[in-house]
Parts: structure tokens; C-alpha cells; sequence
């Protein structure tokens, strides 16, 4: 028996509901499309007023969960902006001094750009701190100094320096040997044989003598705390930190400053030709990677309409129906836009891709609607009835289709991510108005367009039943060979991974993403670090100290060891350097020049007295006596000449020194107010709390690195956040919050199904297409390694949305017929060209997509939607024919043993109870053969079904069994 002459109204509480209704649209389609329209002009109105926009990474997150209150108290304590990054390198053959050079014209050139740019870090000027130098040395060396300062005392009381020529520093240090003070002693013995030494040196060769001054590390931290680019790589990589004023009324807030940075750095290359310039950062990540997105949904966008529209015609064979669905569709949107601005109030980064999803699956309510439409008017003259008739047969499976993916999105919402919640609400309701829009302002649009229009004047859909029907006369092979297909293929599913690294969803060759990646191999600077904050300085020392001994660290960045802790003793010390040092002349002394002929009776003198004290070794002495025996070689003039330079050489690097210590004798302690604004703002809160950076030893842009690391650090410190620790549980709870939402989706939409079928085989049997498409995606993602990532995580409830769409309007079509099952036309060209329009819509983005996320996106639905095509249009189909043969089968068994029993054969009230799910779904009674089915009859309390008007002209084609029926009275 032909499907298409089967009973076109299923026994289901919505055939009777949507007739009536669709009965009154067909009535006052004016009224209908005007109100439609003024409530569609009202909803934009009003999201024109109150929709806002959340542009922020944060908003995706649920602010009570843990780890996002921590990032939100930093936010609060430090700010919400981050530090774009300006990477400048040498070029083959250049030296630091182009890089420091660039980094200054481009410095330069931003600081006159207030309006865009702020808090620009490029030099570590640490001017204020250097007068306090001495305070960054230990105690001991502290002491060192001022023991240098007070033996040089009376030079400096009375300013004679002539105790510092050849003769007064070796009596000097030789009459220190006699101090009874054993270290006095010591230190003069050592005093005593440097200066010999390096006038020996002076005396015998033109070589630089060694110094006469003692080493002194009390000075070693001046050296960082001069004003320094930011440099790395021996200098030959320097970077340029600032941060972005972002325009808080635009949607992408910081696109304007970014370009304009980006001339300005274009503009510094010009000049600057021995290197080269980069720009990342997460300002200019996200910003890339949002901009990248935008132009290419605007690319997938026109892409997929032109493939749509050849779709439409392709699949129904003219224009007018589907612009007329497209238009329902457009209305529903705009309604939606309303729903948006009424339940959630402002769309997120993530949720303002909820336009795309309603055209891909929105669309695909109209699309069976006007299939079926089209295949019943072509029998049915009047409008109106070919309208209810649609709206009776096709009409509950829309809802249910619908409602199921509703409820897919909708139970997102009982998932801890903000961002996937709000987008399921969004979605769900806004496909919940795309239903409506398609079953209330579709058919107003349709009467007002075919009320005149005769049943030849309208285009055939594609026959794809024709196709597919040679298929199904063995359904046993094709369910053994789909089962086998599905059973190969998705044991590839093991092979299935999860991709956390963000890295990989960037757009591939965006400037910012490579900068960053060169930044992870070459250098030890990241765009990402952790971040510590810690009450008092005290606090946060225990920490660095802890944290430098995790092997996952590399380095940490703070500012906290620029000011050292008070110590009254080191203090003390200082100042009294400092009141020596005041006295200190502005140029080195000028010493008298050697006279040999005195200065070697001098040298006689302290050789005799040491040699009776018997205080000086023999080393020492016979080296005095070398230096007398080679003065008195040299001759008078030419020994002068030698000692004077060498005195004087030794006076100007003594000077030098005390000049040293004079510059960072400062003897106030330094402060966090010595520290320059650029770099305080960045590691000082507004409410005092100190910031520690810490970098990972490794790629944190990969999971298990990240995971070790987080690990890591949480242990020393667990309120620990930043974006490594925040994208690490945010990604966690994304990938968790999808696979929560599609075990919640699919609990909610086998209680729609049952609530339809009333029955739980046929509410199997719906959801069998989704499970066999799922299982086979996943197991040709295996086989191809496409991973799942955050971005294409979505397809979960998208694809349990549509397969269970295909499988429920497969099923409502397998119940419309009682005898052997034939893939009805109208259900086979619809799912068809649904599954088209989405994998044009989202597929699209394979093509035109340069953001790695989306193209991932389109590669996982098209292959998803594609899975779900093949089992909803070849297993279920084959699986329900096998089943329509049993129910032949049994019923031709009840029918024969009814006639042999008396008084079984009326109304069937004889039969096995066993067969209730096989008998005909409803009570048929004679009717005449005409084109068309009474609105009456879709009364409740007439349930008379009639063989479908569309197979009218099927001359071979046997009339159902018909079964007098009791009349009323």
C-alpha cells in the first residue's frame, strides 16, 4: 500500500489542537501577519533600548564559583586591564642599540597618544631607589664600607691628602700592623702587601697595576638599580609594555587603540630597518581572535545564504515558499531578540552566536512545513484545508522536533557555566519562537500567497523517496550493513581527545599568536603567569621563596625586594657614612709627585721598624726592599714619573669609590613610593596587597603543562588566579558543563517523546538516529584526530537537537501509515534539505573560517549532521520497515481469526491486546474519495481518518481496509 495514501492524521494530542488553530490563522491571515509584525517591531525596539552587551572573558563564568571570586577580588585590588606587548628583536647583523633605539621612538611616539595608550612601561627607572643603594646591601658589608670611611676619617675631617701619596699609605698601613688588635692587624697586613704589590707592578711594566683597594660587594646591587630597558636574549629582544583605554559603549572595545598601535609600530619599522616588531598580549589576543571571528561569520554568513537558497530551489523546485519561510523565520528572530532583552538582559561573547544557531535550526521548522504543504496541495485545491491538513500531520511533529532541541539548549542552563547557560536559555527560547513563527505566521503568509492559486501552479519537491525506496526493499541487509558501518566506525571513538590549548582555536599566521609562540621558544617571557597576592611584604617573601623551589616555576616577577625591610642597625651605619662622605671633595685630590730621594729613606725607616717588631712577613719585607733596589735602578726622574701616575691613578680610584658610596648613602630607607608609578600600579593594589608574577617552566598553553603547573602553585598558595589558573578550571568546567548539559537535554526530551508517543519504543526509536550519529562522529573524529576543544564542544547539543528532530518527524511519519512502510516524499526531501541548510550554515565556516575554533566548529557539525542524515534516512527507515512487515504480519493474523470468530470482527474489540502499538492508530470509517479532509474531522470526538489527498493520482494505490463504524444514538 502507498505510504502517501495512508491516514494523514496521527492519533496524538496535537494533530486536533494545531487544525483548529491553523483553521482560525487561514481565516484572518491579515490580522495574523499585522500583529505579528507590530510585536517583531516592538521587540526591537525595546532590545534597541536595553540590550547591552558583556564583552569580557568573565562574564562567561559563574561569579560564585571559587576560582572566578579569586580572579574577581584581583580584578578589584589591581584593575581589569591587561598589558598588550610589544616585542621588538634584532634582525641579523643589528646590535641592542637598534633595539633600544626602536623601543625609544616607539615609547615616544605612544606617550603623545594619551587618548588611546596608558601606564607605559618600556625602562625599569629606578633613579630614586639608587640614592638608597646602600640599603640593598647586607649588614656586613654595610659595616665594610664604614670601615673605610672611618679609617679614611681624619683625611676627610681635615682634607689633607697627602697621606694618600706612595710614602703615606705604606706608613700608613704599616704602622696599622703595630695595633695591638689582632683583626686591625689582620686587616692592615692585608692593606699593607696590596699596596706593595701594585706599586711593584707600578715600577716594573706599563701594565695597569692591580688596585690597592679591598673588593667590596656592598655596591654589586647599584648596577640593577639603574634605568634599564626591558631586554632579553643578550639585548637582542626588547619589550614595550602598555596598556589599551578600551571605549566601553562598543562591542569590540579596544579595536580602535589596537590600530592604531599597530600603525605606529608600522611607522617605527620604517625607520628603525635592523629589526623587527611584534604585538600580542591577551588585550590583543582576544581582540584578533574576536575581530577574526566576526569577519568570518560575516563570510560564512553570505556564504551559506547562497548555498541555502540553491538548496530551496534545488529541493522544492521554485522560490516563493522558501522566501516565504525564510520571512516566518526573520520574524521569529526578531521576536527573539525581545525574549533576549526581556529574560537575560545582554548577550556575552558566547552567547551572541545565538543568531547563527536559530537560522540553522530554525529554519528547518518551515522547511518540513512546506514540504508537506507543497505535497498535499497538489491534490487539495483549497489553501485553507491543504494548510490544516499540513498543520495535522506535520504540525506535531514540528513541535515535538522543536521542543526536544529547545530542551537541549534549555537544560544548559543547570550548568555552572555562565556562558553556556545563558546561551541555552537564549537558544531555547528563541527556537521555541522559531516553532511558533513557523506554524502561526508561515501559514498566514501561505493563504494570503495561495488562496488563488491552483494545486498545477505549485513546484514538486525532490523525490527522494524515489531514490531511497530501492534501498529499503531488503531492509534487513541495509540495517545489518548500517549496524556493521556504525559498529567499524565508532570504535575510532577511543581515539577521541580533548584539545585545552587556546593556541590552537587562534586563527593560524594572526600576528599576535605568532608572537606569542616565538615568545614561548626564544625567550623566557610569557602573556600568561599566575598571580600571587599576598597581605604584606613579609608575606609575600615566604612566598617567592617557596614558589622558586617548584621545578614547574621559571622566574617571578615582583617588586617587593625594591624595598627592603627596616633594619635599624644597617640604617644606623649609613648615615654615619653618609656624614663622612659629605666632606667628600667634587674632584679627585691632587697629590704631590714623588721625590725619590725622601720617600726612600721613608721606605729604610718602615723596614727597619718592622723587621724589630718582627710583625711583617719576610715576603713582605724583601718585596719594600725590591721596591727600593728598583727606584734606585729606574734613576730619580723616571721612578717619579711611575709612582706619580701610579699614586695619583690609585688616589682618583679611591675617590671613585667614596664618590659611590656618597651617591647611595642615602639614609633613609627606600619606599614603595621611590618606585616609579608604572611599575607600581602593576604590582601595588589600591588597598596595599602586593602582586607576585609567576611564570611557568614550559608551555602553558598546553594541558598537561598547565595542569602540573596549577597544581603546582595552588599548593603554596591557594587563592592563587591569573589566566593560566583561570583558563585551566574554566576549561575543565566547559568541557564538564556540555557533557552535563546533553545528559540533562536527553533525560528532558525522552519525557517530551513520551509525552508525544506515549510510548517508550517509539520514543526509542527517535532518539536512535542521534545515537547512532553521535557514536559514528565521534568515531570518525577518532580516526581522523580532530579533537573536541571549547569551541566546538557546542555541537553536543546541537547535534542531539537535530538527530532527535530527523528521528521524531521519521517516527510521526511511520505512525501517519498503517500498511508496509514507505519513507514518505514530504518527510525525506524536508529532513534532506534541513540537514543541507545546516551544514551549509555551520559547514560554511570549513571553508571562508581563518579562526582555527570555528572551522573546527564547522568540520565537527557538518561531519555530525551528516552521521545523523544517513542513520535518520537509511537505519531508522530500514528498522521501521522491518517493523511495519511484523505489524502486517500479526495483523493479517488478527484479521483472519476475526473472521472466523462471531461477533470479534466490529471495531476490532476481539483483538490481542498484545497488538495494541500494531493496530491502526485510528478508527477508519467509509468516506468518500475526496481531495480533501473536512475540518470537522479533526474534531476530537471525530477522529476519522482519511488516506492521504497526495496520493490521489497513485493509480495503484488500494483503498484502506474500511470498518463500519457505530453511530452515535
Amino acid at each position: 500500500m502507498s505510504a502517501d495514501r495512508l491516514p494523514n492524521v496521527e492519533d496524538t494530542g496535537l494533530a486536533v489542537p494545531l487544525g483548529w488553530v491553523t483553521g482560525l490563522i487561514v481565516r484572518q491571515p491579515k490580522a495574523v501577519l499585522l500583529f505579528s509584525a507590530l510585536l517583531a517591531l516592538v521587540a526591537l525596539l525595546y532590545t534597541a533600548q536595553f540590550l547591552s552587551f558583556r564583552t569580557s572573558r568573565l562574564d562567561l563564568l559563574n561569579p560564585a564559583d571559587d576560582f572566578n571570586r579569586r580572579w574577581i577580588a584581583y580584578l578589584d585590588e589591581f584593575g581589569r586591564e591587561d598589558d598588550a606587548v610589544v616585542v621588538v628583536e634584532a634582525v641579523e647583523g643589528s646590535t641592542q642599540r637598534e633595539v633600544t633605539a626602536a623601543i625609544d621612538d616607539l615609547a615616544q611616539a605612544i606617550a603623545e597618544s594619551p587618548e588611546y595608550f596608558h601606564s607605559l612601561l618600556y625602562k625599569r627607572d629606578l633613579s630614586k631607589l639608587r640614592a638608597k643603594g646602600l640599603h640593598y646591601a647586607t649588614t656586613e658589608q654595610v659595616q665594610q664600607a664604614e670601615a673605610l670611611t672611618a679609617q679614611l676619617g681624619p683625611i676627610l675631617d681635615d682634607g689633607d691628602w697627602s697621606r694618600l701619596t706612595a710614602s703615606g699609605l705604606i706608613s700608613g698601613a704599616a704602622f696599622r700592623i703595630l695595633d695591638p688588635n689582632q683583626q686591625k692587624q689582620r686587616q692592615a697586613e692585608e692593606d699593607f702587601r696590596r699596596v706593595l704589590t701594585s706599586m711593584s707592578a707600578a715600577l716594573s711594566s706599563t701594565d695597569t697595576p692591580p688596585s690597592i683597594l679591598p673588593s667590596d660587594d656592598s655596591l654589586a646591587q647599584l648596577a640593577q638599580l639603574e634605568s634599564r630597558h626591558l631586554l632579553s636574549k643578550d639585548g637582542r629582544l626588547g619589550f614595550l609594555l602598555l596598556r589599551i583605554k578600551e571605549r566601553e559603549n562598543r562591542f569590540d572595545r579596544g579595536s580602535q587603540a589596537i590600530g592604531e598601535l599597530r600603525q605606529l609600530i608600522a611607522q617605527t619599522h620604517s625607520r628603525h630597518p635592523g629589526v623587527t616588531l611584534g604585538l600580542t598580549g591577551m588585550p590583543v589576543l582576544e581582540n584578533d581572535e574576536m575581530r577574526t571571528s566576526q569577519d568570518d561569520m560575516i563570510r560564512a554568513t553570505l556564504f551559506s545564504l547562497a548555498c541555502v537558497a540553491l538548496l530551496f530551489v534545488a529541493g522544492f523546485g521554485g522560490i516563493r515558499h522558501p522566501l516565504m519561510t525564510v520571512a516566518a523565520l526573520l520574524l521569529a528572530m526578531m521576536w527573539s531578540f525581545g525574549y533576549v532583552t526581556l529574560v537575560v538582559g545582554h548577550l556575552n561573547i558566547l552567547s551572541v552566536s545565538f543568531g547563527v544557531i536559530l537560522i540553522g535550526l530554525g529554519i528547518d521548522f518551515g522547511i518540513h512545513y512546506v514540504a508537506r504543504y507543497l505535497q498535499i496541495r497538489k491534490t487539495v485545491e483549497d489553501s485553507g484545508q491543504a494548510l490544516v491538513q499540513t498543520a495535522s500531520s506535520v504540525g506535531p511533529g514540528i513541535v515535538t522536533g522543536g521542543l526536544t532541541t529547545a530542551l537541549a539548549f534549555c537544560t544548559a542552563a543547570m550548568t555552572r557555566f555562565t556562558g553556556i547557560a545563558e546561551l541555552g536559555v537564549i537558544a531555547g527560547g528563541g527556537i521555541v519562537l522559531c516553532i511558533i513563527g513557523a506554524l502561526v505566521v508561515l501559514p498566514a503568509m501561505v493563504q494570503l500567497s495561495d488562496a488563488r492559486r491552483t494545486g498545477a501552479s505549485f513546484p514538486s519537491p525532490l523525490p527522494l523517496d524515489r531514490v531511497l525506496q530501492p534501498l529499503l526493499h531488503r531492509p534487513w541487509r541495509l540495517l545489518i550493513a548500517g549496524t556493521l558501518v556504525v559498529a567499524v566506525v565508532g570504535a575510532g571513538a577511543a581515539n577521541l581527545r580533548y584539545d585545552h590549548n587556546l593556541l590552537n582555536l587562534q586563527p593560524k599566521g594572526i600576528e599576535s599568536v605568532r608572537v606569542e609562540e616565538k615568545l614561548l621558544k626564544q625567550s623566557d617571557r610569557s602573556v600568561w603567569f599566575a598571580l600571587s597576592v599576598a597581605d604584606s611584604p613579609a608575606q609575600l617573601r615566604q612566598r617567592k621563596a617557596q614558589f622558586e623551589k617548584l621545578p614547574s616555576v621559571d622566574r617571578i616577577e615582583e617588586i617587593v625586594s625594591l624595598v627592603p625591610e627596616a633594619d635599624a642597625v644597617k640604617s644606623a651605619a649609613i648615615a654615619r657614612i653618609a656624614e663622612r662622605l659629605a666632606l667628600l671633595p667634587e674632584t679627585v685630590p691632587q697629590l704631590e709627585p714623588f721625590r725619590p730621594e725622601a720617600e726612600i729613606a721613608t721606605f729604610t725607616q718602615i723596614e727597619q721598624t718592622l723587621f724589630e717588631s718582627k710583625r711583617a712577613t719576610d715576603a713582605d719585607l724583601q718585596r719594600l726592599a725590591e721596591i727600593r733596589g728598583r727606584i734606585q735602578q729606574l734613576g730619580d726622574q723616571e721612578a717619579s714619573r711611575r709612582i706619580t701616575l701610579w699614586q695619583q691613578a690609585a688616589m682618583a680610584e679611591l675617590w671613585n669609590r667614596l664618590d659611590l658610596l656618597r651617591s647611595a648613602a642615602d639614609p633613609a630607607p627606600p619606599t614603595f613610593g621611590d618606585i616609579p608609578e608604572s611599575l607600581k600600579t602593576r604590582f601595588l593594589g589600591k588597598n596595599g596587597r602586593h602582586l607576585m608574577k609567576v611564570f611557568a617552566n614550559g608551555d602553558v598553553w598546553d594541558m598537561d603543562s598547565l595542569a602540573a603547573f596549577v597544581a603546582d602553585v595552588s599548593r603554596i598558595d591557594p587563592n592563587i588566579t591569573g589566566h593560566p589558573v583561570q583558563t585551566y578550571h574554566a576549561s575543565r568546567q566547559m568541557q564538564h558543563s556540555y557533557i552535563h548539559a546533553a545528559i540533562y537535554s536527553l533525560l528532558a526530551v525522552l519525557i517530551v517523546l513520551m509525552v508525544d508517543f506515549r510510548s517508550i519504543r517509539y520514543s526509542l526509536l527517535a532518539i536512535l538516529p542521534m545515537g547512532f550519529g553521535l557514536l559514528l562522529m565521534f568515531g570518525l573524529l577518532g580516526v581522523f584526530d580532530i579533537p573536541l576543544n571549547p569551541a566546538n564542544m557546542i555541537v553536543l547539543p546541537l547535534i542531539l537537537g537535530i538527530g532527535i528532530d530527523d528521528g521524531v518527524h521519521v517516527v510521526h511519519d511511520f505512525r501517519r501509515q498503517n500498511g508496509a512502510y514507505r519513507l514518505s516524499g514530504s518527510t525525506a526531501t524536508a529532513v534532506l534539505i534541513t540537514s543541507a541548510t545546516t551544514i551549509a550554515g555551520f559547514g560554511s565556516m570549513m571553508i571562508v573560517a581563518q579562526h582555527q575554533g570555528l572551522r573546527s566548529l564547522g568540520q565537527v557539525l557538518t561531519i555530525g549532521v551528516l552521521c545523523c542524515l544517513v542513520t535518520s534516512l537509511l537505519i531508522l527507515p530500514a528498522l521501521l520497515a522491518l517493523i511495519s512487515q511484523r505489524r502486517q504480519a500479526k495483523l493479517a493474523k488478527s484479521t483472519s481469526t476475526a473472521e472466523t470468530s462471531s461477533g470479534e470482527a466490529l471495531h476490532g474489540s476481539q483483538h490481542d491486546p498484545s497488538l495494541a502499538d500494531e493496530q491502526p492508530l485510528a478508527d477508519p470509517e467509509p468516506v468518500a474519495e475526496t481531495d480533501a479532509i473536512p475540518m470537522t474531522s479533526l474534531r476530537r470526538s471525530d477522529p476519522t481518518p482519511s488516506r492521504d489527498p497526495a496520493d490521489a493520482t497513485n493509480p495503484s494505490a488500494a483503498p484502506a481496509p474500511q470498518v463500519p463504524r457505530r453511530r452515535a444514538g
